[in-house]
């Protein structure tokens, strides 16, 4: 059995491209096997013309499965909180209307904003020690390691509540 590995675009700002890239894969017969945090992995088969759409939930467990499958869709590959469904093309959506897709979203946007919030107060304190503690090198260089370490954790909390709270937004525009 052959597996191809594709690189995720993001969810935050990349979800409708990353399944209309997965829809394309799948016509070609690659089709969704799993989910890694960087990458999706397919697997080889049969060429076929599918929808996927992605669900945030927590919550989940083996009715939230059913419902979905009741209603056509197929379970294909969950991360954290994050689910993906396949079903063949022109099958209901997962939401018909903004206001419940745009509910999914609030539940990430809070996780993320306390993670920024978070790192930001820690890049704050290292920022602090580092502009008192460079009075010795090994400190220093250990403080400096710890920023970029901390502004890394930030970005990437950050990034995505952003990404989370626009599409939330012009759902809510949009569904006006």
């Amino acid at each position: 059995m052959k597996k191809k590995y594709v690189l995720i675009s993001g969810f935050a700002f990349g979800e409708k491209a990353d399944m209309i890239k997965l829809k394309r894969l799948a016509q070609q017969g690659w089709i969704l096997d799993g989910i890694t945090p960087f990458f999706y992995r397919l697997k080889k088969g049969k060429p076929q013309n599918i929808d996927y759409s992605l669900d945030y939930r927590s919550d989940f467990d083996e009715e939230y499965f059913a419902i979905f499958e009741y209603a056509g869709w197929v379970h294909r590959a969950t991360i954290a909180d994050m689910h993906i469904f396949s079903a063949p093309e022109g099958t209901i959506p997962l939401y018909l209307d903004f206001a419940e897709q745009s509910e999914q979203y609030l539940p990430i946007i809070r996780q993320t904003a306390k993670g920024s919030a978070l790192s930001f107060l820690v890049l704050i304190l290292l920022g602090i020690l580092h502009r008192f503690g460079s009075l010795i090198p090994w400190v220093s260089h250990l403080l400096m390691a710890l920023l970029i370490v901390a502004w890394v954790v930030f970005v990437f909390n950050f990034m995505p509540c952003i990404g989370y709270a626009l599409r939330r937004k012009r759902m809510a525009r949009a569904g006006q």
